[in-house]
């Protein structure tokens, strides 16, 4: 029986990054030259270009600054000394800002993997890597707070989990009903 793999989006879900999205798009559209209304459809259209190292460096320097204040919530670690199987991040967010927010809070440690945007510039492309690495795994588990993520991936054939804080959502509580299942 192979064992369960949790992937956990960052921002949402392990800390929430207070960032002005609004004044950085503007930034980031300055950089590259048009009006950048998603970051996310530009790091998938963008993905391994110049425009998308351009615009990651400018989005990288106050992604850094917020992971540098920022707190993982405060259920993250009990979760994650719970949880028995792999456990991935695959987030959108630079791997320098990810790297400095996970070793300052003393979470490294926990996670197989760290993936970050440069590497995959899509959620989807995310979860097949993890996929693909994790091919003897029971189940795999995307937990993230945005739909439009999971959409993305569900007809990869994974769980799923559309993850809620405001509405009180719970890592550790989600972690022991992924065992119990």
């Amino acid at each position: 029986m192979g064992e369960l793999v949790l992937i956990l989006d960052f921002d949402g879900v392990i800390t929430k990054l207070d960032i002005d999205w609004v004044k950085v798009r503007e930034e980031v559209s300055k950089a590259v030259g048009f009006q950048v209304n998603s970051l996310v459809d530009f790091w998938d259209k963008y993905f391994g270009t110049e425009l998308f190292h351009v615009a990651s460096g400018v989005v990288e320097k106050y992604e850094v600054e917020e992971a540098l204040r920022a707190k993982p919530y405060e259920d993250v670690e009990k979760a994650l000394n719970a949880f028995k199987g792999k456990v991935y991040i695959a987030s959108l967010q630079s791997k320098k800002a990810l790297y400095l927010f996970l070793e300052k809070n003393g979470l490294r440690g926990y996670f197989r993997e760290i993936l970050g945007r440069e590497d995959f510039g899509s959620k989807f492309r995310q979860v097949q890597y993890v996929m693909n690495k994790e091919t003897i795994a029971e189940r795999i588990f995307l937990v993230d707070d945005s739909r439009r993520n999971i959409s993305a991936c569900k007809p990869l054939g994974i769980e799923c989990i559309l993850f809620n804080r405001k509405s009180g959502y719970d890592l550790l509580n989600l972690v022991k009903k992924i065992e119990q299942l």
